[in-house]
């Protein structure tokens, strides 16, 4: 079922509430991937009702960018990952004239990836869509772990009742996490940049063996890097409650990498909330490479 503007969405879900089912959501800004159709299989598993919202957040993005994505191949692809509604709208619905709300959370949205990520921006268009759609759960992914825990923080700091579910990132078996940007490389670009994940996790197996100079590990992990398509922007270990640069590695902590090309900034990261992931991994879902490149199709 596709409902095609936030009055439909409204009357869907009030009959859903008035029911008593439970609801699960996953917001997205279109162009969706085998990354969010693991979002919404586990929302349709764990909820009676599943609900995908579609929306290029205009705010997250810089004036003049333009964000690809196909409406019906995005509702195709959450119906076949067991949605039973996708929701989608436009700026006029979401940004009426007049519109100045954002959530403010300090300066924790600069911490992680800077400004140019717009995450408090992010993190504001995945609150007022909890607020509308009012779901039991709402499902984030760890690849973009910031957005995820200032989500989870937001929803704690406001009283509302949902439970915001965390779900292992999806990476090809080359290690790198599913992404839109994605589109944009090629196979021997993305076979290329396994290598950030391959360093990213040198470092946890090296705090599992007891290194804790975040210093020293960061050194290591960048010794692993061989770019030469991409740029290497950082490597870095932080606390996952604070988003700050640690001098000694503790429990829970963040290692995150960035690199450049093509313009684009592609992140990964590992989340270690726990010493069962610390030692073990994350347990993060493997996919097979596609067979043929992406179309370099994606602003």
């Amino acid at each position: 079922m596709h409902l095609d503007s936030l009055s439909a969405g409204k009357t869907f879900i009030r009959e859903v509430a008035r029911t008593g089912q439970t609801i699960g959501t996953v917001h997205t800004l279109g162009a969706l991937h085998l990354g969010h159709a693991e979002l919404i299989r586990r929302a349709a598993v764990e909820n009676d009702v599943a609900i995908v919202t579609v929306y290029p957040n205009k705010s997250q993005f810089e004036p003049g960018v333009s964000y690809h994505f196909n409406l019906d191949d995005d509702i195709r692809l959450a119906l076949r990952a067991g949605a039973t509604a996708v929701l989608s709208s436009n700026d006029a619905e979401m940004f009426p004239a007049g519109y100045r709300t954002l959530i403010s959370q300090d300066d924790y949205h600069l911490r992680l990836d800077g400004p140019q990520e717009h995450l408090k921006e992010a993190v504001t268009g995945a609150i007022c869509w909890i607020c509308f759609a009012r779901p039991t759960r709402s499902y984030f992914g760890l690849k973009d772990i910031g957005q995820a825990i200032l989500v989870k923080r937001a929803v704690a700091d406001l009283l509302l009742d949902c439970e915001i579910r965390f779900v292992p990132t999806v990476r090809y078996r080359n290690g790198v996490p599913i992404s839109s940007r994605l589109r944009r490389f090629s196979r021997s670009e993305l076979d290329e940049l396994s290598c950030l994940f391959t360093a990213l996790d040198h470092s946890r197996k090296e705090i599992a063996q007891g290194a804790s100079s975040v210093k020293d590990l960061v050194a290591s992990a960048t010794s692993k890097i061989a770019f030469r398509q991409f740029k290497l922007d950082f490597v870095r270990i932080v606390g996952a409650d604070s988003f700050v640069d640690l001098g000694q590695v503790k429990l829970p902590f963040i290692i995150v990498g960035a690199a450049m090309a093509h313009g684009l900034r592609v992140f990964d990261s590992i989340y270690v909330p726990d010493q069962d992931t610390l030692l073990n991994g994350p347990p993060d879902v493997w996919i097979d490479l596609p067979e043929q490149s992406w179309p370099h199709d994606y602003a």
